[in-house]
């Protein structure tokens, strides 16, 4: 086998894979009614037995052929010559056969999923593209015998290369229209499922469509669901580690034939940077140890900002392989820290909290479709106690580690098995580090005295000069504001829990209401203040 089929043998065995086009065409073989279904289930044309559609599987042996062709080129025969041409142009007809019978495949394949698109969740009538002429000319090339001269054979070619070349641009059209959240949600929820065949057309369609942010985000979207598969509590695994993967991108990408859309020898160092920046991503997004902490920090913006800002350096293999990588460990652990979120507080208050929060980054960010409502209405007590077991074990299992390294392994069996836990306490003890004892005793002896110095010693003694209280009675004021105070030309009022379940737009015009009022209160400026002593809204002229 190729390398190509050692990896459609591959996704088959990871269920990824349900027929190939190798396997299509050899059925072909035995069909004798054409019809116009010209490939999928293989009824249609029929293929001498002569001209097999598939390359010589045997990849090294013509290599030493032709290496030994040009070398003893001096010692043949014009007869010789001549049989060399043959074999040249023979394999170059197969080659073109091949590839026009895949793109015309992919090409059925992406008008399948557009279609279900624009009918399913645009609503727009779908505006399909008539392929009868594409698969007649596809037909007629495929059965030129081999006696024809060689400019029939240019004449089939160049029909082919026309009719896939009006299809890809129809396509690329109607693809234009389409949002990549239509494209990840059709994808997920399609009954039944869609197979890798169809993902891995998609995957070609846009790797060589032209570069637009929108093409890149579903090209990556769909490979992040091809070299992905989905485990317990919503989360997603790998298919391969990092250098099977990228084996098998540069493979599809030969196949496809796709051009690099950068110079490798001069981005060499860039490349391998923007790898590695996906790893740190990554690992921040691990690391967080609760969901405000990303937000705080406008995690999900910078990526986005990130992923744009490579263009189309996006498309080299090792940056795909780390994107991909990246994305299924960001969407897990958004799923670990919601999680988190979930043991704190109910579903509802939830979603109260991150009302505002854009999901569609998160999404984005993940290449695949995180809703939040969904994902709680998921998390059951079941599956959060499974959660939370899966979570202590991670957290067991480095310590074990840490004991096995740092002492043999009989000593760690000997201690498992006579020691008490009062003498491994003791041991631990003469084993810290006197200096580090010594600074926290310090440290402690700071605290209480200044705690001794502040309680008992200071006089408490707060200044409430200039400070105005403000009385509420039933005015505006009083909707949604608890106590209010005037200092300086500043209200500051503390709100009540109903400013919480107000929607953005409410928030502004009861900001405004209250800008308002300052002239007859004696203030100019607004600071609303929320149970948590936080800054939840101001207004100023």
């Amino acid at each position: 086998m190729n390398v190509f089929e050692d990896l459609i043998v591959e996704l088959k065995d990871e269920n990824l894979l349900e027929n190939t086009m190798i396997e299509a065409v050899e059925q072909e073989k035995t069909d004798i009614e054409p019809s116009r279904d010209v490939f999928g289930t293989g009824e249609g044309r029929e293929i001498p037995e002569s001209e097999p559609l598939v390359e010589s599987t045997d990849a090294s042996s013509d290599i030493l052929n032709a290496n030994g062709f040009e070398i003893e080129l001096l010692g043949v025969t014009d007869d010789d010559h001549a049989s060399a041409k043959q074999r040249k142009a023979k394999q170059s007809k197969e080659f073109f056969k091949k590839r026009a019978v895949d793109e015309v495949a992919s090409h059925q394949m992406v008008e399948h999923v557009l279609t279900g698109v624009e009918r399913e969740y645009m609503k727009v009538v779908p505006k399909t593209f008539d392929d009868f002429n594409a698969q007649k000319v596809l037909h007629i090339f495929l059965n030129i015998p081999e006696t024809s001269s060689l400019d029939e054979h240019k004449t089939a070619e160049s029909a082919v290369m026309q009719q896939t070349e009006a299809w890809g641009m129809a396509l690329l059209d109607r693809d234009g229209h389409i949002a990549v959240s239509h494209i990840r949600q059709y994808c997920e929820h399609s009954r039944p499922a869609l197979s890798s065949q169809a993902m891995v057309a998609l995957a070609r369609f846009y790797r060589n469509a032209p570069y637009s942010e929108s093409v890149r985000a579903k090209f990556d979207f769909v490979m992040t669901r091809l070299f992905s598969r989905p485990v317990e509590q919503d989360k997603r695994a790998c298919l391969f580690g990092r250098n099977e993967m990228l084996d098998h991108i540069n493979t599809l990408y030969s196949e496809w034939s796709s051009i690099p859309l950068y110079t490798a020898d001069s981005d060499e160092s860039k490349v391998l940077l923007t790898g590695l920046s996906f790893e740190d991503l990554a690992l921040e997004a691990e690391r967080a140890s609760h969901f405000d902490q990303l937000i705080e920090r406008d995690f999900f913006g910078r990526l986005r900002i990130f992923k744009e800002s490579i263009s189309e350096l996006f498309y080299a293999p090792i940056v795909t392989a780390s994107a991909v990588e990246s994305n299924i460990r960001i969407g897990n652990a958004y799923v670990n820290l919601i999680v988190l979120e979930r043991r704190k507080m109910d579903s509802a208050s939830i979603q109260l909290k991150y009302i505002e929060f854009n999901e569609q980054s998160v999404s984005d960010a993940a290449g695949r479709t995180l809703d939040l409502a969904e994902l709680l209405n998921g998390l059951t007590d079941e599956v959060i106690n499974a959660h939370e077991a899966t979570a202590d074990d991670a957290e067991a299992s480095p310590a074990v580690e840490t004991l096995n390294f740092d002492a043999p392994k009989s000593a760690v069996t000997t201690d498992k098995a006579g020691s008490s836990f009062g003498v491994r306490l003791i041991d631990n003890i003469r084993n810290i580090n006197r200096w580090l004892i010594g600074v926290s005793l310090v440290l402690v002896l700071v605290s209480a005295g200044l705690y001794v110095w502040s309680t008992h010693i200071v006089d408490e003694t707060v200044s409430t000069a200039g400070v105005v209280n403000v009385e509420l009675d039933n005015s505006v004021l009083s909707e949604h504001i608890k106590t209010g105070r005037i200092s300086g030309e500043t209200f500051y009022g503390l709100l009540q829990p109903t400013w919480d379940a107000l929607p953005k737009e409410k928030r502004q015009e009861y900001l405004k209401k209250l800008l308002q009022l300052g002239p007859e209160k004696g203030y100019k400026q607004v600071n609303l203040i929320s149970k948590d002593g936080k800054t939840a809204g101001y207004a100023s002229g």
